[in-house]
């Protein structure tokens, strides 16, 4: 007995956990990780939010919206777009 629907031509078949772009810890190709979420809107993309990204060559941090996180460049080392606004810590509180 079968659970799961056969894979469709040229879809590939992955084992394993796979590995969730905007889950902290995530690093891309271009050695750029995933902070933390930081909860701004994003100014470059509708409906997305804005997640703290650190480069692993030279540690600058900046923002970026979920969707670009597998493909991003640092804007200081690796000639990437400038990042888009984080939000402090201190605009993040809960006030109740």
């Amino acid at each position: 007995m079968r659970l799961t629907a056969k894979p469709r031509a040229g879809m590939g078949v992955r084992e394993g956990a796979r590995a969730v772009t905007t889950e902290p810890g995530y690093k891309n190709p271009n050695r750029q990780i995933v902070v933390n979420k930081n909860g701004a809107p994003s100014t470059t993309r509708d409906n997305q939010i804005v997640y703290r990204l650190r480069c692993e060559l030279c540690q600058h941090e900046y923002g970026c919206n979920g969707m670009d996180i597998k493909a991003r460049l640092c804007p200081k080392c690796q000639g990437g777009t400038a990042g888009e606004p984080l939000r402090d810590d201190a605009s993040q509180a809960s006030l109740f």
